[in-house]
């Protein structure tokens, strides 16, 4: 067992380094390019439809760029400024470069961002009448079999107690579990046992023992969930 330890030590902090050193040779490379030049800001330039709200935002969190990560047509790029408009479901995307305007990337060929320590999956899904659409989603891995993802959505309505034309948006969340390769969504305890019907007795034992905890906080109690059951 000694020998495994001093083994496995230099080679976890060999490929700990070669991480970091591709991810800075990546970032420098990208500076040397402009990332104003990059693929990166081939998107289709953004424009603010709802200027003015007077309660919340159409944006993830906050109206405001961030540095993120953006896998964008199979090359990642760090330190990046985005945000992400929920009511739209598209990430927009500004270099730091004034001159150029704010451009909102091609869902089709991100696969995936982190805004705010979260991570973002691009996925697609079909609908009732067979129309496949792509879209973001909050991913959290839960264990080798399943994730669970989050879709955020916005409920737009217009301010009428504002002089001026003003919109308020609300926050909703849709939650799914990738099980099998399939994408389903979750919405009650009976959905749940729906999809694991063999498990029905494990599912309502959760339930009854973690109800303060799916009070306070539903994402962390999906999450324990499906850790236990799955």
């Amino acid at each position: 067992m000694q020998i495994k330890k001093k083994l496995l030590l230099p080679f976890l902090f060999f490929s700990l380094g070669c991480f970091s050193q591709n991810k800075n040779l990546i970032k420098h490379n990208d500076s040397l390019v402009g990332i104003e030049n990059l693929s990166l800001n081939n998107g289709i330039v953004y424009t603010n439809k709802y200027p003015i709200t007077s309660k919340n935002t159409f944006q993830f969190l906050e109206n405001k760029y961030n540095t993120g990560v953006v896998q964008h047509n199979n090359q990642t790029y760090y330190d990046v400024n985005i945000k992400y408009d929920v009511f739209d479901d598209i990430l927009i995307f500004k270099p730091t470069l004034q001159l150029v305007l704010e451009t909102s990337l091609i869902t089709k060929q991100v696969d995936y961002f982190i805004l705010k320590n979260k991570k973002f999956k691009k996925l697609e899904t079909i609908s009732s009448d067979n129309t496949i659409s792509a879209g973001y989603f909050e991913e959290h891995v839960i264990n080798e079999k399943s994730i669970l993802y989050i879709k955020h959505k916005k409920i737009i309505k217009q301010d009428s107690r504002s002089d001026k034309v003003s919109y308020i948006f609300y926050d909703y969340k849709i939650y799914y579990i990738f099980y099998n390769n399939k994408l389903e969504e979750i919405s009650s305890k009976n959905s749940i046992i729906n999809l694991f019907p063999t498990l029905k007795k494990e599912i309502k034992e959760f339930y009854k023992e973690n109800s303060i905890q799916k009070e306070n906080n539903i994402e962390l109690f999906y999450q324990n969930l499906f850790k236990t059951i799955i």
